[in-house]
């Protein structure tokens, strides 16, 4: 919200209307710490160019090694009611390969419906007399999940095993092959290789970023951005920004009293504002010192005129008192009194 006042504009951020009344009420520390974010965020995009397509999250992707990571196996055979050939001995063979085709096509569906997300493939990996036992191998990736991981280890095996058993599902296979039967023999998981979030750290690989490392971040492996393990790094005078390139950079925050630079903000200088403040804070005291020693000055000759015209009255006063009272004289008019008189002597007389 603004104000406009002639060529002044003011742009209050404490400012909100009340949806009651429609009033606009202030609130100053809503404003001031507006502000400040505002005075940050102006010094962080006036102080250096920073190229945004090399900027990175706090967090990211990681990169998880699929290939190296263990999987989730387990064993099922199939019993097919079909002549066993001896073809299928050789699972190169034509014959071999067309049934394998045509089984694997089937199977794969059910056992993806099981999982999709983690579901990773299904292979025949022998056939066998008994009509046709087809013994084939399904494997599920562990996820970076911590809730997924759990779900493959406890629940995956009693959810496999219920659709691989279900009449419809080996009824879908019994038409593929045009025949009436098939069942499932057995089926058996075997033991998890993964048993937490924390068994993936091994193949979690962040060096796609610079500085980046692993951690878990609500129960999934992420890449951590450099900024965001070393909140100081910027000495709390500047912003820290992840350089998918470099690694972490400084925006040294600024203003006009105080600036801070150097690749971590440790160096500061003042700005022109400081000096501003401090050369006009002197011509203050100068100014008032001149002033204090003018005003002693005059009050210092008024006090000493007061005193020289109080000091020449006395001398007055005391030199008519002495011609006036001073009766001394040697000649012959002192009414037939010869001598020498004062006046101690003339009140003494008197008396």
């Amino acid at each position: 919200m603004s104000f406009a006042n002639r060529a002044t504009i003011y742009i209050c951020y404490g400012c909100y209307t009340n949806r009651k009344n429609g009033a606009t009420i202030f609130n100053l520390n809503i404003d001031i710490e507006w502000r400040i974010k505002y005075f940050k965020l102006s010094s962080i995009q006036n102080n250096i160019h920073f190229h945004h397509k090399y900027r990175g999250e706090n967090d990211t992707a990681a990169n998880i090694d699929t290939g190296a990571l263990p999987t989730r196996k387990a064993n099922f055979s199939l019993e097919i009611q079909l002549n066993f050939s001896l073809a299928f001995n050789d699972l190169s063979s034509p014959q071999s390969l067309e049934f394998i085709k045509t089984l694997e096509l089937q199977i794969e569906t059910l056992c993806k419906e099981a999982d999709p997300q983690t579901f990773k493939k299904v292979q025949v990996v022998k056939l066998s007399p008994g009509s046709v036992v087809a013994e084939s191998v399904v494997e599920y990736i562990y996820p970076n999940n911590e809730s997924q991981i759990l779900f493959v280890n406890t629940l995956l095996d009693g959810r496999l095993t219920n659709i691989l058993n279900d009449s419809k599902n080996l009824m879908k296979i019994a038409k593929a092959f045009n025949i009436s039967e098939v069942q499932l023999n057995e089926i058996t998981f075997q033991p998890p290789e993964i048993k937490n979030i924390i068994d993936i750290k091994p193949f979690v690989n962040c060096s796609h970023n610079t500085d980046y490392t692993p951690e878990i971040v609500n129960g999934k492996w992420q890449c951590a951005g450099p900024c965001k393990n070393n909140t100081d790094y910027c000495h709390q005078h500047g912003e820290c920004y992840n350089d998918i390139k470099k690694g972490a950079i400084c925006r040294c925050f600024e203003s006009s009293l105080e600036q801070f630079y150097g690749p971590q903000c440790e160096v500061s200088r003042w700005g022109p504002g400081f000096y501003g403040a401090l050369f006009g804070s002197l011509a203050v005291v100068l100014l008032l010192l001149i002033i204090i020693i003018i005003i002693a000055v005059i009050l210092k000759k008024r006090h000493m005129g007061v005193w020289k015209r109080s000091n020449s009255y006395n001398r007055r006063l005391s030199d008519f008192e002495e011609d006036f009272f001073d009766f001394s004289d040697t000649g012959n008019h002192n009414l037939g009194l010869a001598g020498t008189y004062t006046t101690e002597q003339l009140q003494r007389n008197h008396s």
